[in-house]
């Protein structure tokens, strides 16, 4: 698996940036997948180039991990995913993000994010022999789900696990008997697994363990 990371800057702010994920089977894939494009879609689209996006996965309905996604959905045709329970927090955060950013000067205001696909525990997603399993994980919010690549350990944890941490849980829907659960699930996969988190570096399951994973 080829993946890309771009740690785009959240309404323009470079002390708050985010993962955006371009993923494909093969380096020389002329497909990807869009995960967690939470701002600066020009910027995710210029390292897309040529290539054609198949699908844009949202982990949860964050605006910085899906402020861009309209964007590029309207520029190449993809449908957005992402599990239904966040879809009512989504509007709402639009709606706050769309306030914030009315009169700033050249800002640009993103459209509603139209929800295409709703993802659901279990679900096997595969696009041009990528296939990625999804795993709801709440906790941070209650539809965050991370995307697991079996074959080769690799997990998209959104905002549900980081480096030495884990999401938040005092935020609206968010739920920290949830997460603590969640997080138990997480510690079971194999301990070689790298994670890619919504935020920062990537780190793995092991080392996640180590540092008291049941714990955060």
């Amino acid at each position: 698996m080829n993946i890309e990371t771009i740690a785009v800057k959240i309404n323009g702010n470079p002390y708050f940036t985010a993962n955006c994920f371009i993923v494909s089977k093969l380096p020389e894939s002329d497909s990807v997948v869009v995960i967690d494009p939470g701002d600066e879609p020009k910027l995710i689209l210029q390292h897309i180039g040529s290539r054609k996006v198949l699908a844009i996965i949202c982990t949860h309905g964050h605006s910085d991990h899906l402020g861009g996604a309209s964007f590029i959905a309207e520029a190449t045709g993809a449908e957005i995913y992402m599990h239904e329970l966040d879809v009512p927090w989504a509007r709402e955060l639009y709606e706050e993000v769309s306030r914030y950013l009315q009169g700033r000067i050249s800002a640009e205001v993103p459209p509603a994010p139209k929800i295409s696909h709703y993802l659901t525990e279990g679900q096997v997603l595969e696009f041009d022999g990528l296939a990625l399993t999804v795993l709801h994980t709440p906790g941070h919010s209650a539809g965050s789900v991370c995307l697991y690549h079996e074959d080769e350990a690799v997990l998209f944890s959104g905002d549900t696990l980081f480096y030495s941490t884990c999401g938040r849980t005092d935020l609206p829907f968010g739920d920290p008997k949830s997460m603590h659960d969640t997080l138990a699930r997480l510690a079971t996969l194999p301990p070689d697994t790298t994670v890619y988190p919504g935020h920062e570096s990537p780190t793995t399951i092991g080392d996640e363990i180590g540092r008291g994973l049941s714990e955060y």
